[in-house]
């Protein structure tokens, strides 16, 4: 895998430099780290957007296990600084989350995985934010971050493999029955975050977790989606973003993109 000197896997088109850039954010479903660079989704949205006449570069910022809170934090701390005033953030509410939901620790585990600081250490509060409610403040605040510092941030809800346990031979092979029902109330949760921050924040949103919810046959497991995935996802991603990018502005000039 390669990437730029910000960290941001590059997409291995040929785009010129002066292009506004988009940021992609999320976990391992926006990394694509066993697809193909060319055949990741960040990198066909990147070739659909440009051929439509919407010239940008798009930056792929994924990161594997990364979770919301997390996300708040590189958007906080490494984003801000680089898109100033005016650029966009596709922010992708990553899966990583689903296993916090059952943790007393919640969002600030005590995990090198999960933890939003390092070293990590476990949280001596006796009375802990948790599940939906957790991940709906922290989607405020991503949302609040944005607008406070003049960026742009369109929300997006990341799909998954979806279908009944007993039609999906990947899924009765991975998961009993119960961790299969509490996985999907626990996913469905998660979904519902990003649906309730939106309709009350008003920002743009799109909901892949909804659009894709019975194409097992676009992932290769349970969140990763495939060689074809990634162009359908593509493609279809692109057509959203298209309306929206209409008037995208630049990054700011401290972004090297480059191998």
């Amino acid at each position: 895998m390669r990437s730029d000197r910000n960290g941001f896997i590059v997409t291995g088109n040929d785009v010129p430099v002066d292009h506004p850039g988009v940021l992609f954010l999320g976990d391992s479903f926006v990394e694509s780290m066993f697809i193909p660079e060319s055949v990741r989704f960040v990198s066909g949205v990147e070739r659909i957007l440009n051929s439509r006449g919407v010239g940008v570069r798009c930056l792929n910022g994924g990161y594997s296990g990364t979770s919301t809170l997390q996300l708040v934090n590189v958007l906080l701390n490494k984003v801000v600084p680089l898109v100033g005033c005016g650029g966009t953030v596709v922010f992708f509410v990553p899966q990583s989350d689903v296993p916090i939901f059952r943790s007393e620790a919640s969002y600030w585990h005590l995990s090198d995985r999960y933890s939003p600081v390092i070293p990590p250490f476990e949280p001596e509060a006796a009375v802990m934010p948790k599940g939906q409610p957790a991940t709906e403040s922290l989607l405020r605040l991503a949302v609040t971050v944005a607008r406070e510092f003049g960026a742009r941030l369109i929300l997006v809800t990341s799909p998954y493999r979806y279908a009944p346990r007993d039609e999906d031979p990947y899924l009765a092979r991975m998961l009993t029955v119960e961790a299969y029902n509490s996985m999907m109330r626990r996913r469905a949760a998660l979904g519902a975050a990003a649906v309730n921050v939106a309709a009350e924040t008003g920002v743009d949103f799109i909901d892949a977790m909804a659009a894709f919810m019975d194409h097992p046959e676009a992932f290769y497991d349970e969140l990763h989606l495939n060689d074809e995935g990634q162009a359908v996802f593509a493609e279809w991603l692109a057509g959203r973003l298209t309306p929206m990018l209409q008037d995208v502005g630049p990054l700011a000039s401290t972004v090297v993109t480059g191998a």
